[in-house]
């Protein structure tokens, strides 16, 4: 019997055009970075192994590539990025409509469909500046990458008018991309926390503060794909050019 949180009919269904970032169908579930999830992830991703064996549906069910404490505000997350697409507040009982529906028959279930109007940046993350859960469509991601569109983004935005959102957002941008490039100093990393803690700080409105937040964010989650790419010169998903 379907969950009240989320009423799941024929009506609420609509066929889904597959998308481009893979052609087999993967499900990745966030789990959180600490145990116990208090969002339930880790339950969901149980679940979903189980019940794919039990029904005989071919499908990748992964962890997601996510940073978060488990106190997201719609979680759990699911993301299927062959179909370019997430849904939220997942639970136990949604499990078989979501592998029938979405995986076999390629359909949306509209009552689950994560679809935040608020958000501004890219449609394959999750951002939750509240819980600061953030979560990528796709574990192959590069989170170094990722945070450089993030600070890019930001940096088009800002007004200019207080020294330390016009030059410390940019220094931040400028010594991302050396770090995406393989051209960062040893201390990267310390300079990164240091124009962050600057921005939030010492900036004239709560633009810096907002915008280095998130950079934050991906740096305490994913802190070793940035020290891989400083120390090692190296992309662990493989995407960067490495100079």
């Amino acid at each position: 019997m379907m969950s009240t949180s989320a009423n799941i009919t024929s009506d609420s269904q609509i066929r889904a055009i597959p998308g481009t970032a893979a052609k087999e169908p993967k499900i990745t579930v966030c789990k959180g970075r600490k145990s116990p999830y208090a969002c339930g992830g880790d339950t969901i991703y149980e679940s979903l192994i189980f019940e794919a064996r039990r029904l005989n549906i071919q499908v990748a069910i992964e962890p997601a590539k996510c940073g978060c404490g488990g106190t997201c505000l719609k979680g759990p997350y699911l993301s299927f990025p062959h179909l370019s697409l997430f849904y939220s507040q997942v639970k136990d009982d949604h499990i078989p409509f979501i592998l029938k529906e979405t995986i076999v028959k390629g359909k949306i279930l509209f009552p689950l469909l994560y679809i935040d109007p608020l958000q501004s940046i890219r449609g394959d993350l999750i951002w939750e500046k509240e819980s600061g859960c953030i979560m990528a469509m796709d574990n192959s991601y590069c989170m170094v990458q990722t945070a450089e569109y993030l600070i890019n983004f930001h940096a088009d935005e800002s007004c200019g008018k207080c020294t330390p959102c016009r030059l410390g957002i940019n220094q931040l941008k400028d010594l991302i991309a050396k770090i995406v490039r393989g051209e960062a100093p040893e201390d990267a990393i310390l300079q990164m926390e240091s124009l962050i803690w600057l921005a939030g700080q010492a900036s004239y409105c709560a633009f810096a503060g907002k915008a280095s937040h998130i950079i934050l964010t991906v740096l305490s989650n994913f802190r070793e794909e940035f020290e891989i790419h400083i120390k090692e010169k190296r992309c662990l998903a493989g995407v960067c050019k490495i100079i």
